[in-house]
């Protein structure tokens, strides 16, 4: 029955935006915290420019003929998710090391 695929895949679909969406809170609230007070509205402006430029990606594979939309989604969503990863190491990477309270 289509119907039931057609809502699933709309169940997996919801569970991917939840957790692929999980990102922008602690992204935004790292930014907030890491950029001094009077340069918070500069530096919230040129984080949203950046993540809208996610959106040309949807719009060029708009331009695909029907049968190679599937491919194309497959690799671009593939190469997008392991750039994604590959920043959020280097973020976590460039972070200061805790170090260890000594007792006095």
């Amino acid at each position: 029955d289509s119907s039931l695929s057609f809502e699933g895949s709309m169940g997996f679909l919801l569970a991917e935006y939840l957790v692929a969406e999980a990102w922008l809170g602690p992204a935004i609230a790292s930014l907030q915290g890491a950029v001094p007070a009077e340069r918070r509205g500069s530096a919230q402006g040129v984080f949203s420019a950046l993540t809208s430029l996610g959106n040309v990606l949807p719009a060029a594979l708009g331009l695909l003929a029907p049968t190679d939309l599937r491919e194309g989604l497959q690799i671009s969503v593939t190469i997008c998710y392991g750039l994604s990863a590959a920043c959020f190491v280097g973020a976590a990477a460039s972070f200061p090391q805790d170090k260890p309270q000594t007792e006095l």
